[in-house]
């Protein structure tokens, strides 16, 4: 596909072209949409959304007037906690179920509308612009020879993102909204080297959406210096507080915080170094100890994400490193979340996470039976083969491209 590529315009539309078959689908790999419902409904019903517990609220006498179908709730894979979706996914979920009235399949292709959007967005943002250079690259200092030895190469970077199945499947199939990330973080860098303050926003934008590029803060001072790197921060952090006005409650934080917290410390799946530490634990205590481990595992993922930012010099190559000790280190690893590392690496000349994104569809198998019961060899193969691949390309892969 990527060889037939003649004019880099065939890249966005053929892209788009793949998206538009899925516009009409449900979900088939995920049943998160239907928490993405529940919460456009009671948000355009005048509630607030992190205050209100599924599990209790079904039982209200509200609940029909607001959320009108029961089997809604049945779908909902985690009733017992408060959302953790920020405030302008938030705002998406509700514009979503106005625009649907109640219609539950309208308002999953209302939701797909937004995402592919974003998707639309990041594939011209991407792709060769004008069939010249890539709109990431700096075309300025190209002779011409240069130049057209550069222009395969940066089809490829924006075909390698769009005609990827995971990111196709995941992001517009099965409606993640690391679509919407991926765009205003792209959207943020294009834009950071004009307009700070407008890239700010749009950061902030991604923050709201997802709290992932938090941990691109550290990266981005580093990238801007001291000074210009904490105002930029400040502003991020002023218009993401902006976006979480319309929901302050005096259990607000408290409640948000709760649910992530257990996120990190309760769940797991498809993990790599934590399955690692796990089963020592069992070995050692008996008991899984993932409370502690999880603990234990973020102030070392913090700790190296600092390092990283400190020593690395192209802020591609350092988002790179950061999201990949990110999820090396995760608890729980859902396929649609090396999106993000797919998104940055196409910039770099590693590949390893492509593979990943091949194999990282081994973890459905869980889903076979109604117990959820992971296959861990393999889990083993996913990761070993993933590692095999990213030393390889450490050992081969010495420089960056010239003009990346």
């Amino acid at each position: 596909m990527i060889k037939a590529v003649k004019n880099p315009n065939e890249i966005i539309f053929v892209g788009i072209f793949f998206r538009l078959l899925l516009l009409f689908s449900i979900p088939a790999l995920s049943d998160d949409f239907y928490r993405f419902v529940w919460d456009g409904r009671l948000l355009i019903n005048g509630l607030n959304p992190y205050t209100i517990l599924p599990s209790e609220f079904v039982q209200s006498i509200d609940f029909q007037r607001v959320i009108g179908d029961k089997g809604i709730f049945q779908y909902l894979n985690s009733p017992n906690y408060y959302t953790v979706y920020p405030p302008l996914n938030q705002f998406i979920f509700a514009i979503s179920s106005w625009l649907s009235q109640g219609n539950l399949f309208g308002n999953v292709v209302w939701l797909r509308a937004f995402i592919l959007l974003a998707e639309v967005g990041t594939l011209v943002l991407t792709a060769p612009d004008g069939g010249a250079k890539n709109s990431f690259s700096d075309t300025t200092k190209f002779t011409k020879g240069e130049l057209r030895k550069a222009t395969p190469w940066a089809a490829a970077v924006g075909s390698l993102y769009a005609f990827n199945p995971l990111i196709i499947l995941e992001l517009t199939g099965n409606l993640h909204f690391e679509a919407v990330v991926i765009f205003f973080l792209f959207l943020a860098y294009r834009i950071g080297k004009k307009n700070l303050l407008l890239s700010a926003f749009f950061f902030a934008c991604a923050v709201s959406t997802k709290m992932l590029p938090l941990i691109f803060i550290p990266l981005v001072i580093k990238h801007l210096g001291l000074k210009k790197g904490l105002i930029y921060c400040s502003i991020i952090g002023f218009i993401t507080f902006v976006f979480f006005t319309p929901f302050i409650d005096k259990l607000l934080v408290e409640k948000l915080f709760s649910s992530v917290n257990l996120y990190f410390q309760k769940f797991e799946f498809n993990a790599s170094i934590y399955y690692l530490v796990r089963g020592i634990g069992f070995k050692i205590f008996g008991y899984n100890i993932i409370a502690t481990a999880g603990k234990v595992l973020a102030f070392l993922t913090f700790s190296g994400i600092c390092l990283i930012s400190w020593k690395n010099k192209n802020l591609f190559l350092g988002a790179l490193g950061v999201l990949t000790l990110y999820f090396a280190m995760a608890t729980t690893v859902h396929p649609w979340y090396a999106s993000t590392l797919v998104a940055v690496a196409i910039f770099t000349r590693f590949r390893y996470s492509i593979i990943w994104s091949y194999l990282i569809f081994l973890s459905y198998a869980t889903y076979q039976t109604s117990l959820y019961q992971e296959n861990l060899w393999l889990v083993f193969v996913e990761y070993f083969l993933v590692l095999g691949v990213m030393i390889y390309e450490l050992k081969t892969l010495k420089v960056i491209p010239k003009h990346s």
